[in-house]
């Protein structure tokens, strides 16, 4: 019965890394087509909700621990948001486009899901290379983090998922990402969440590549 659930929990890892790969791929295709970057800007706060469903949904260890790490990270993730838009003190002064959707003090509620989609996908893909020791895999993880957020901004900029202030990326933004990213990592380790199979490489790499495409052709 245990090699059959195996099986079973596999298999589903397998399909949940399938969906996130191709809709990802697709995402990209519709970004690379003029005419279809309108339409496809619609969908961007429906994929993001995708990719966090997936997370929950595709979990198989405690899900209270996983419910601790998502309602921790959200509400952070957020509330650093709105600290930085209001105040301009953590990232540099910068405010959000309607690309992500509905905002509560001028921050997307999105902003905390995409925290949360990038802490453990990230989180993940250091336990898959083996990074046992939670501050080296903390650090290393905001490191790989801030390389994300490299390509991230200018493409981010260009489809109005923000904007910042005179359009330059502060260097304050990519220490501030760092800062960030430890504290959440650092917590996702505390947890002790346990490491999913293909999910976790698979969502972050696939980001990896979209946004690396589609700065290279911005």
């Amino acid at each position: 019965m245990e090699g059959q659930n195996n099986q079973s929990d596999i298999k589903m890892k397998k399909i949940a890394t399938a969906v996130i790969i191709i809709f990802h791929l697709v995402g990209l295709l519709g970004f690379l087509i003029p005419a279809a970057i309108p339409y496809f800007l619609k969908l961007v706060p429906f994929h993001l909700l995708l990719m966090f469903a997936v997370i929950i949904f595709s979990y198989n260890a405690d899900v209270k621990r996983l419910l601790l790490f998502v309602s921790g990270v959200f509400l952070c993730g957020y509330l650093v948001e709105v600290l930085g838009v209001h105040t301009g003190k953590i990232f540099g002064s910068y405010y959000y486009g309607d690309t992500l959707g509905y905002k509560v003090a001028a921050v997307p509620l999105l902003m905390g899901v995409n925290w949360v989609i990038l802490i453990f996908s990230v989180g993940q893909t250091m336990k898959a290379l083996k990074i046992r020791n939670s501050i080296a895999a903390s650090a290393l993880g905001a490191a790989v983090l801030v390389c994300f957020d490299f390509f991230l901004e200018p493409v981010a900029m260009k489809f109005n998922y923000w904007q910042w202030d005179w359009h330059e990326i502060p260097v304050q933004n990519y220490v501030a990402w760092y800062i960030v990213s430890v504290i959440l990592l650092k917590f996702y380790y505390a947890l002790g969440l346990k490491q999913q199979k293909y999910i976790g490489p698979a969502m972050f790499l696939s980001q990896l590549v979209f946004f690396v495409v589609l700065f290279m052709t911005a």
